[in-house]
C-alpha cells in the first residue's frame, strides 16, 4: 500500500515542479526615445516583447519564446554571451541591465517577549496597511521610548517585583494611602480584585526582549503605584494621591470616578480640585503635572461623563475608546469634554480582541477591556511626547492631542462636529485616535504656546420653566473675552468652555442641555440619560466642552434646554467661563539645527552622547546619553536603563551594583531590593532578602514573596489572609486567631463550639486547633518528633527536606521534587516538567516537547501531542494537561470539557498541577461543583432542591408510579426491581447486579467490578501496565512488567481456534477479535474508544465512517470532548492529500493501471521535451548557414589604424559600451526569394 502511494507522489511533484520552474527574465534598457515606439521595435528585433515604461526613455523588456528573433537570445546563451551585450550594441540603447531579484528585509520592530505579535494596536498598520493602529512605531522610528519621564498610577496598587515590570519600577513615584506607608505592593486575596494598577502599568512600560507578557509602549519610561483604592477613598485620600511628588511624576493616570450607572451627578471634593489646580500649575517645575483620566464604562446604563466631575475638570485629559474593528464600544460614555480616544476591548463575540499586559502574580493576560485599559496607553503616548520635548506645559500637550489625533480613522466616528476653526470632533471619541507618531513629531519641534487667559461672563438669572416635551433657547452675549484692561482675561481663541447651570427638574435623566457659540456651532453639553430618575437636578454644575477649540469667542453665546419628560424644569442660573489664549497660539514649527561639528546621529549609538565623539557600539562611547555602567575590564556601557542586579545613581548617572543578595534594587542597601536572587525571598514590607521567610510570614513560592499575614496570625501557610496557627492565648476560629475566654494549658487548645478547652491532636505538643495539621509544635521525642506545615511527622515527605537543628521538613526550591537544602542546586530529584542537570544538581525546565522516560531502555519519547505531560506515547496516555483550556480524564485522555455527571476541579499534588474532572454529587447530572448542582438524574428518582439533588424516595427505595417501592435484597439502593446501583454488606456491583466477588478479567473499584484491559487475564487496574496474569494468546514479559503478544504485528490470537490471524484491513496493529485495532495505516486514525480505524471527517461534522482528527496526522482520532481547532484537517483538504486520499481508496488493479498511466504520460512528456530540443538546435543551425549564403562583404579598415577618436567608449551604469565609427561597416544583400 506504502510504495504506490510513494511513486504516486513522486510523480505529482515531478510534474508540479517542472511546470512551476518555467520563468521569463526581465530586462531594463535606456533608449533615445519613446518606449512604445523604439522600445518595442528593439524589443521585437533581439527576441524580447515591450512590458511597460519606468520613466521616460527607460522601458522594461522581457524574453519572449514566441518571438520569430528569440533565436538571437537563444544562441547568445548558448555561446556563453550576456544577452544584455548584445542589447548594448543597438545604436539605440543607451544602458541596459537585467533585473536580478535582489534580498529585502521589511524594516519592522521585532521583540522576543510572546504577546508581542498579537498585541494588534500597536503593529497592525505595518502588517495590514489598511488597518490603523495608534502608531507607536512611528514614535519608536524618531528615537523615543520614553526615556526620563515617570508615569505613576492612582489605581489599587502595583505588582513592583513583577519580571516585566521590576527594572522601570520608580520607588520615589510610588506611595500606599490606604496602608500609610511606601510600599504599593497589591492587597493578594483568592479573586485578584486587586489587578487593575498592575495591568495599567504594564501597558505603558513593561520590558522589551525578556521572553514576559509582551512591548510597553514606553518601555523606557519608569512607573509607579498609588495605592489609593483599596479602603475607605475620601477627599482626603484623593488630594494625598494627586499631590504626591509633583516634581518628580511626570503623568499621572487614572482609570476611575464615580459610579457608572446612570445615576450619579458627582466629582472631587474641594481638596483633590485644588490638588488637580495646584498640579496644572507648580507640577514638573512649573509646566504642570499631566492627568489622564478614563472617560467610564457607563454606557450600557445610558451614563454620560458630563456627569462625572474629573472628566469635566480643565486640568484632566479625558480619553474614550474605540474597538479593535473601529466600532463604538458599549461602555462607552459620550460627553463633549473627551479630548482623544485609545484602543480598548470589544464585542469578544465578533472577534474583537482586548489589550494584553501584566497581570498580578508574575503572569500575563489578554483580557484588559474598557476605558480603563484604553487611558493607560494614552499615558504612555503622553511619556513619548514628553520625551521628544520636555518643556512641553499640560496645555501643549493638549494642543498636540488635539492636533495629532485622527478623527478618520474610527470607522464608527460618524457624528462629527466640524466646528468653525476647521476642527472635526465627537462627543465619542473627542479628535479622533490618537497618533504616537504624529504627536511625538508635533512635539519635536514645538514652541510653548502663550500663557492661559480667561473670561468669565456675569451670570444669566433667567428662572425660566420649561415645560414637558419642550425647549427653551437662553441668550448671553459674552464681551468680557474682549477687556483690553488685563491681558489674563483677554481672550481671541478658545481652548476649553465652562458653563455652569443651576437647574431643577423632575426628571434628571429627561434633559439634555446644547451650547451654541458665536460661530453657531452646536454642542451637546449633556445627553439624555435614561436611567437617571433624580428630581435634585444641577447646582452650579460645571459642564465642560473642548468641541470648540480654536474659535473666536465673541459674541452671542446660547443655551438650549431640552426636556423630553412629562413633568417640568426650571433654569435658575447659567454662566459661562472661556479658557484660551490672547495671542494666535501655534508657532510655525521649529527645526533642530544640526552643528557642523556635530557627528552624524546615524553614525552614532543611541545611546552615545552627540556633543561627544562616538560610535555605532554602545560601549565606545565618549559620554552617555543617559546612564553608564561599568564593565570589568575598566571601560563602561552606556544603557537608557540600568541593568537587573544594578540601580541608577543619579548624581553621576552610573548604574551601581545592588547588595549581593538584591536582583534589582532602589540602592546598595541589603533594605533596598525590589527582587531577590532565584533562591532567595523578597520580605516585600521591608524589602530586604531571606532565604527562609520569617515568622508571621505567607510564603509565596511562585512570587518567591514574604507577604505579611493579617493581623492575630502566628502563621499563616496557604494565604496571607488564612491564619494557620495562633499566638499564646490565642486560637483558630475558622481563619482567624481568636482571643480564647480563659487560658488553655500547653497541649491543649480552646475550642469555641464547646466554648472550653480540648487537647490537642496526640501527634501534636501544642496546637491551635483539633486537626492533625493545626500543631504548632511537636514531642522531638515521639513517633512523629518533626514539624511539616503544623503537622508532625515521622520522615519529611517528597519536596521536602529535613533541617535537624530546627527539627522541621522545610520545602525545596520550587523545581526539586527531593533535596538536601532550600538552593535550588541542592536537588537529588526533579518534578515533572523538569530535567535533572546531575553536573551542578539543579534542575531545568524541560522547554522542548513533552517527553515520557522508557523505563525499559532509558530513552526518552515525545508524547502525545494532546499531553502537556505523559507515561507513554499515546493520547490516553496523558497525567498533565494544559491548565488553561484543559482537563485530565480517568482514562489520561486531555479534553476541553468534563463528561456529563463530573466538573472540572483543580488538582495539586508536590510535583504538579492539574485539572481533573470530579464526580457530581449523587444523583447530579451538571454541576459547577460537588456542592452546586444544576440538573438532576430525574431517571434515578432524583429532583433539584436549590442547589442540591434529593431523592424522591428515600434510601433503599425507588419511584415506581405514583408510590415509592423498596428494593429487593441484596441492592442497598436501586433504580428498579432489576438494576442495583449499590449493593449490601460485602457483596460487589456488576453488571447492575450484587454479587459475592469479581469475575475473571475484573477488578475492585470502589465496589464496583470494572474490566481490566483485554490484554489481562487478572489486573489491580484498567491498563495493560496493571496485569497480574495474561489473557490467551498474551505471556507475561517480568522484565517489562506487561503481556506481550505471542502473534506476529499485524496478527491477533483467535481465542476460539487457537491460531493468529491477520488484522482487519486499515489495522497494522490489533487484539481479539481483529477489528479490535491499536494502531491504524495512513491516513486512517484510531478511535481509541471504539478501537476502529476511521477516515479523518474533511469537515467538522463526524459521522459513523470519519472521526475529527488534529491538524496534522497523527495516527488518532481527537477524543469527543475535545474542540476541533479551526483549522482542523488543512493537511487532508489540499487538492494533492485528496488526491492521495481518493488513490488510497482505490483497490489494487485500479491503482496499479494509474500508476502505469501515470508512467507512460511522464515518458511521453520527456521525449517531447528532447525531440523539441533537438529540433530547435538543428533548426539553429540550418538558418545559420542560409543567412551566411548571397552575402556581400565589404573590406573593413584595420581596427588597428584607427585614430582614438574613431571609437567611442560609454561607460554606463554596470557595462561599458563600445560605439562603432561610422566608416565602419557590415552589410548584408540578402537575395530575394523568387
Amino acid at each position: 500500500m506504502m510504495l504506490p502511494s510513494i511513486i504516486f507522489i513522486f510523480i505529482l511533484s515531478f510534474l508540479t515542479i517542472h511546470l512551476t520552474l518555467i520563468s521569463s527574465k526581465s530586462v531594463v534598457i535606456e533608449i533615445k526615445g519613446d518606449c512604445a515606439i523604439v522600445g518595442k521595435r528593439i524589443a521585437q528585433e533581439h527576441g524580447y516583447r515591450y512590458i511597460r515604461q519606468i520613466f521616460d526613455g527607460f522601458c522594461e523588456i522581457e524574453e519572449d519564446p514566441l518571438s520569430e528573433n528569440h533565436k538571437r537570445y537563444r544562441r547568445a546563451i548558448e555561446q556563453g554571451i550576456d544577452p544584455v551585450e548584445m542589447l548594448l550594441n543597438h545604436e539605440h540603447v543607451e544602458w541596459a541591465e537585467s533585473q536580478i531579484p535582489k534580498i529585502r528585509r521589511k524594516r519592522e520592530f521585532t521583540f522576543n517577549d510572546p504577546q508581542w505579535n498579537s498585541m494588534w494596536y500597536l503593529i497592525r498598520h505595518s502588517q495590514v496597511p489598511s488597518l490603523p493602529d495608534l502608531n507607536v512605531t512611528g514614535a519608536w522610528e524618531l528615537g523615543y521610548t520614553g526615556r526620563g519621564q515617570v508615569v505613576t498610577f492612582l489605581d489599587d496598587g502595583l505588582e513592583f517585583d513583577h519580571p516585566d515590570l521590576s527594572e522601570n519600577y520608580d520607588k520615589e513615584a510610588s506611595t500606599d494611602i490606604n496602608s500609610n506607608d511606601d510600599d504599593p505592593t497589591p492587597r493578594y486575596e483568592p479573586t485578584n480584585e486587586n489587578k487593575h494598577g498592575t495591568r495599567c502599568a504594564g501597558e505603558v512600560a513593561a520590558k522589551v526582549n525578556n521572553n514576559k507578557c509582551g512591548v510597553g509602549i514606553a518601555y523606557h519610561a519608569r512607573v509607579g503605584g498609588i495605592r489609593m483604592l483599596d479602603g475607605d477613598v475620601t477627599d482626603s485620600v484623593e488630594a494625598r494621591s494627586l499631590s504626591h511628588r509633583p516634581n518628580h511624576i511626570d503623568i499621572y493616570s487614572a482609570s476611575w470616578g464615580p459610579d457608572d450607572n446612570g445615576l450619579v451627578v458627582d466629582g472631587p471634593g474641594r481638596l483633590a480640585k485644588k490638588a488637580f489646580e495646584n498640579g496644572a500649575l507648580n507640577g514638573r517645575g512649573g509646566k504642570g503635572s499631566i492627568f489622564v483620566w478614563a472617560s467610564g464604562n457607563g454606557g450600557r446604563q445610558s451614563d454620560s461623563c458630563a456627569c462625572d466631575g474629573y472628566i469635566t475638570s480643565i486640568y484632566t485629559i479625558a480619553i474614550s475608546a474605540t474597538t479593535e474593528h473601529g466600532n463604538k464600544p458599549w461602555y462607552l460614555e459620550e460627553c463633549s469634554a473627551t479630548l482623544a480616544s485609545a484602543y480598548s476591548s470589544g464585542q469578544s463575540n465578533t472577534g474583537e480582541r482586548d489589550i494584553f499586559t501584566t497581570d498580578l502574580n508574575h503572569a500575563c493576560t489578554n483580557h484588559h477591556t474598557g476605558t480603563s485599559a484604553a487611558a493607560p496607553l494614552a499615558a504612555a503616548i503622553y511619556a513619548l511626547v514628553l520625551e521628544a520635548n520636555p518643556s512641553l506645559t499640560w496645555r501643549d500637550i493638549m494642543y498636540i492631542t488635539v492636533m495629532g489625533s485622527r478623527p478618520d480613522a474610527i470607522p464608527s466616528n460618524t457624528v462629527i462636529i466640524r466646528n468653525a476653526a476647521g476642527f472635526n470632533v465627537s462627543s465619542r471619541f473627542g479628535f479622533g485616535l490618537m497618533d504616537a507618531g504624529l504627536m511625538t513629531w508635533y512635539a519635536s519641534g514645538w514652541k510653548n504656546i502663550p500663557p492661559m487667559s480667561s473670561c468669565e461672563s456675569v451670570a444669566s438669572a433667567p428662572k425660566r420653566i420649561i415645560k414637558g416635551h419642550s425647549d427653551q433657547t437662553f441668550p448671553l452675549n459674552l464681551m468680557e473675552c474682549k477687556t483690553d484692561v488685563d491681558p489674563r482675561r483677554e481672550v481671541n481663541y478658545i481652548e476649553q468652555v465652562q458653563v455652569f447651570v443651576t437647574l431643577l427638574t423632575d426628571r434628571r435623566g429627561e434633559i439634555e442641555i446644547y451650547l451654541y457659540s458665536p460661530s453657531n456651532t452646536k454642542t451637546q453639553l449633556l445627553p439624555r440619560r435614561d436611567h437617571d430618575q433624580s428630581n435634585k437636578g444641577f447646582q452650579d454644575w460645571p459642564f465642560l466642552t473642548v468641541q470648540l477649540w480654536g474659535e473666536v469667542p465673541h459674541g452671542q453665546w446660547k443655551l438650549q434646554i431640552v426636556n423630553n419628560g412629562g413633568g417640568t424644569a426650571t433654569l435658575l442660573s447659567w454662566r459661562l467661563i472661556v479658557h484660551g489664549t490672547r495671542e494666535y497660539p501655534i508657532s510655525p514649527r521649529s527645526a533642530r539645527i544640526q552643528s557642523p561639528f556635530e557627528p552624524d546621529r546615524s553614525s552614532c549609538h543611541i545611546e552615545c552622547k552627540l556633543d561627544e565623539p562616538c560610535s555605532n557600539s554602545d560601549t565606545n562611547c565618549t559620554a552617555c546619553r543617559n546612564f553608564k555602567q561599568p564593565l570589568t575590564d575598566d571601560n563602561f556601557r552606556c544603557v537608557g536603563i540600568c541593568p537587573e542586579g544594578t540601580y541608577p545613581y543619579e548624581r553621576e548617572k552610573l548604574c551601581l551594583p545592588c547588595h549581593p543578595q538584591c536582583g534589582s534594587c532602589r540602592n546598595a542597601s541589603e533594605t533596598s531590593c525590589i527582587s531577590c536572587k532565584s533562591d532567595l525571598f523578597l520580605v516585600h514590607d521591608e524589602m530586604t532578602c531571606a532565604e527562609i521567610c520569617p515568622e508571621k510570614y505567607y510564603t509565596d513560592r511562585h512570587l518567591r514573596k514574604c507577604i505579611r499575614c493579617k493581623n492575630g496570625c502566628a502563621s499563616c501557610d496557604t494565604s496571607s489572609h488564612i491564619c494557620t496557627s495562633c499566638p499564646d492565648s490565642y486560637s483558630l476560629k475558622d481563619t482567624d486567631c481568636i482571643k480564647a475566654s480563659q487560658p488553655c494549658e500547653s497541649n491543649e487548645y480552646f475550642d469555641f463550639i464547646k466554648n472550653d478547652c480540648q487537647w490537642c491532636n496526640s501527634r501534636c505538643l501544642t496546637c491551635s486547633g483539633s486537626r492533625i495539621d493545626q500543631c504548632k509544635s511537636c514531642d522531638k521525642t515521639s513517633e512523629y518528633p518533626y514539624l511539616q506545615y503544623h503537622a508532625c511527622v515521622s520522615t519529611c515527605s517528597p519536596g521536602f527536606y529535613l533541617s535537624p537543628s530546627l527539627y522541621q521538613c522545610l520545602p525545596c526550591h520550587e523545581t526539586c521534587l527531593d533535596c538536601i537544602s532550600l538552593s535550588e542546586t541542592a536537588c537529588t530529584s526533579c518534578k515533572i516538567g523538569y530535567v535533572f542537570l546531575s553536573d551542578d544538581h539543579r534542575c531545568e525546565k524541560h522547554t522542548g516537547k513533552p517527553y515520557y522516560l522508557d523505563i525499559n531502555t532509558g530513552e526518552t519519547h515525545t508524547c502525545h501531542g494532546s499531553c502537556a505531560q505523559c507515561k507513554g506515547p499515546n493520547p490516553n496516555d496523558c497525567i498533565v494537561c494544559n491548565l488553561v483550556n484543559e482537563v485530565l480524564l480517568d482514562d489520561g485522555h486531555c479534553v476541553n470539557k468534563c463528561p456529563v455527571g463530573s466538573y472540572k476541579n483543580e488538582k495539586k499534588t508536590i510535583d504538579l498541577q492539574i485539572n481533573i474532572c470530579s464526580p457530581c454529587s449523587m444523583g447530579c447530572l451538571e454541576c459547577n461543583n460537588e456542592n452546586q448542582c444544576k440538573k438532576c438524574d430525574q431517571v434515578k428518582g432524583y429532583k433539584l432542591v436549590g442547589s442540591m439533588c434529593v431523592p424522591i424516595c428515600k434510601l433503599g427505595t425507588f419511584p415506581l408510579d405514583n408510590h415509592c417501592e423498596s428494593c429487593q435484597n441484596p441492592c442497598s439502593t436501586c433504580t428498579n426491581l432489576t438494576t442495583c446501583l449499590t449493593c449490601m454488606d460485602s457483596l460487589v456491583l456488576f453488571n447492575n447486579q450484587c454479587i459475592e466477588q469479581c469475575p475473571e478479567s475484573h477488578y475492585l473499584y470502589n465496589q464496583q467490578c470494572l474490566p481490566c484491559h483485554p490484554v489481562c487475564n487478572s489486573c489491580k487496574g484498567p491498563s495493560e501496565d496493571d496485569c497480574k496474569t495474561c489473557t490467551q494468546g498474551f505471556k507475561f514479559n517480568a522484565n517489562e512488567n506487561k503481556c506481550s503478544s505471542q502473534c506476529p504485528n499485524g496478527n491477533y490470537f483467535d481465542k476460539d481456534e487457537k491460531n493468529c490471524k491477520t488484522c482487519t484491513k486499515n489495522c497494522l496493529e490489533c487484539l481479539s477479535p481483529g477489528s479490535y485495532c491499536r494502531r491504524c495505516s495512513f491516513p486512517m486514525a484510531l478511535d481509541t474508544l471504539t478501537h476502529r480505524c476511521l477516515y479523518c471527517c474533511t469537515t467538522n461534522i463526524t459521522t459513523d465512517n470519519c472521526c475529527q482528527c488534529s491538524s496534522s496526522w497523527d495516527g488518532f482520532c481527537l477524543h469527543p470532548l475535545v474542540t476541533p481547532s479551526v483549522h482542523l484537517n488543512d493537511w487532508l483538504i489540499s487538492p494533492i492529500h485528496i488526491m492521495i486520499h481518493k488513490f488510497n481508496s482505490l483497490d489494487d488493479f485500479y491503482q496499479t493501471f494509474i500508476i502505469i498511466a501515470l508512467i507512460i504520460f511522464s515518458i511521453s512528456i520527456i521525449i517531447c521535451l528532447i525531440l523539441l530540443g533537438l529540433r530547435q538546435i538543428i533548426t539553429s543551425r540550418l538558418t545559420s548557414r542560409t543567412e551566411h549564403e548571397n552575402v556581400e562583404y565589404v573590406m573593413l579598415q584595420n581596427v588597428d589604424d584607427q585614430d582614438d577618436d574613431e571609437e567611442k567608449l560609454i561607460t554606463t551604469n554596470g557595462h561599458r559600451k563600445k560605439s562603432p565609427s561610422k566608416e565602419t561597416s557590415i552589410s548584408f544583400n540578402h537575395t530575394e526569394e523568387t
